[in-house]
Parts: C-alpha cells; structure tokens; sequence
C-alpha cells in the first residue's frame, strides 16, 4: 500500500479488494488516513479474475493498473509509465526486478521484449498501465481463465491496441520459492493452454500436442536451467532424505488414449460445446493423480 501512496503521481486512487481475507485487511487498511483508498470486500474468496473486475468497476480514474499485496511499485513508476501513454500507445509495460530477500539484495532485472511475442508467451510481465479506453473495448478479466487471466487479457488487448515497451524496471516482484506446488505448474500450463485456443493462437491438434509435452514432464527435467525451481527441488530432498518422492504424472493410460480423450475435449471446448472450468477439469482428470 505505501509503495502506491507513496508516488511521485500523486494523483491515484487506490482501490484494496478484501478477497473474503480471514486476515486483518480492514484494520489494516483503516490505519492509513488517506482519502485516495477505497475498501472493497467480498464476503467469500472468489479468485483473482473476479478481484480485478470488482476493483475495476470501483475505479474513477482515466488510467488503470492493479498489483498483487506482496509486489512493490519504484516511486516513480506511476509518472513514467503515464508520460508513456498518448493517442498512439494506450497500454504500456516495463520491466521489473525479481527479488525474495526483505531487504531486496538479490535482485535481479527482468528485461521483457519491446515486440511481446503474446502467441507463445505472456511477455507482458507484472507492471503497466493502460487507459479506460482499454476496459471499454475489451471488457472483464475472463474468470474461467484463473491462473492465467492476465494473459488472456493481454492477447485480447493486443488485437484492438499498441503495446507499448517502456525498458526501464519499475517494480519489485517477490518470488516465493518455498509455496510453489508442482499441481499449480501443471494447472497453469492446462490453463494457458485453453487461453490459446480460446483466442484462436492454437488448434485443436496443437494444443493437444501441447498437453502432451506437458503429460510427459517430470519435476527434475523442467527444473534445469531454472534456478528457483532448482532450489526447491533441493530442498524437498533435502528435507525428505530417505522418502519417497513422487512428482510423477499418472501413467495408467497408453499415451495413444491419452491423446484421444484431450483432443476430444479440446475439440469440444474449441466448438463451445463446454466451457473453460469444465475443459480444464476434464483435462486434469486425463492428465493429473486427482
């Protein structure tokens, strides 16, 4: 909350959604006697997409943006990336560092792509900004797409507005090494993959493809080269010497099956005979020890 308050733009509007928090939120926020906050809550947790719409349909102002609780804004983030908006460029990202020490030591500069390359990839990374202009013509954060509502949002942005590159880092994003769950990477690579085929950046044949390389993974192969996911792998065997671990997706199905029943529920999702949550959950039933 200070990182926001605390810009040299100081005219914001900070707009805090309680997502059904057991936490001390409202007392928290109550503590800052400032008339730029707006306490929103909802009375049970109902997921990122739904936070964002929520805040949004409370917010006054010409230019919107949105951060997660434990990330931080440089102080003059707000002011660079506003003289970066103009009739030409409604949306602007910049790039970030990544960090997980309190006091910052092991930061690192995360440089993105001035052209992002949005039908591979989420190059957009954690800090922007864009106009109302952008709400109106492209409407909500897509619920169904948890996990990856971001990055349906930016593919749906980048086929009505410029995307603007500003290659200077702006914003301090905190990795938590130690929560993250091997069933949340698989969940997110199932979720971005239906965000593809739900714009249109793959067919069906692809994206089974796809789900495929993801069926075939294993922890320890996808953890090279990644030093994050290197350092939690060597701590769970560290801190589980002598028991079984069993990062391994489930084999019962010959991978000829297997490949049979995601393409027909790929293809039934693409001709919007299911939705998105139904899709996802029939992929991880084919896919994941449920």
């Amino acid at each position: 909350m200070e990182s926001c308050l605390n810009q040299t733009h100081s005219n914001i509007e900070l707009i805090v959604v309680d997502d059904g928090s057991s936490g001390r939120i409202r007392e928290i926020v109550s503590s800052y006697p400032d008339e730029r906050i707006v306490y929103v809550r909802h009375p049970r947790n109902m997921g990122l997409p739904h936070a964002l719409n929520t805040g949004f349909a409370c917010a006054s102002g010409a230019y919107l943006t949105w951060t997660s609780d434990d990330n931080l804004y440089a102080p003059s983030a707000i002011q660079k990336m506003l003289s970066s908006i103009d009739e030409r460029c409604e949306f602007v990202y910049c790039d970030y560092y990544r960090f997980s020490r309190a006091d910052l030591s092991d930061r690192r500069v995360v440089k993105l792509p001035d052209r992002p390359a949005l039908h591979r990839r989420n190059d957009i990374g954690p800090c922007f900004l864009y106009s109302t202009a952008v709400k109106e013509l492209v409407g909500g954060y897509d619920p169904d797409a948890a996990l990856s509502e971001d990055y349906d949002y930016w593919v749906r942005v980048s086929r009505r507005f410029r995307m603007c590159h500003l290659a200077e880092p702006l914003y301090y994003y905190r990795g938590h090494v130690n929560s993250l769950s091997l069933s949340k990477y698989y969940e997110v690579k199932i979720v971005g993959t239906l965000v593809k085929v739900k714009n249109g950046l793959l067919d069906v044949r692809g994206a089974t493809e796809s789900l495929l390389d993801v069926e075939s993974e294993k922890f320890p192969t996808f953890a090279r080269g990644n030093k994050a996911l290197e350092i939690l792998y060597s701590r769970i065997i560290a801190n589980r010497l002598g028991r079984k671990i069993n990062f391994q997706i489930r084999r019962c199905l010959p991978r000829k099956q297997v490949s049979a029943s995601i393409e027909r529920i790929v293809g039934d999702f693409s001709m919007k005979r299911i939705r998105f949550g139904e899709a996802k959950q029939e992929i991880r039933r084919v896919l994941m020890k449920e």
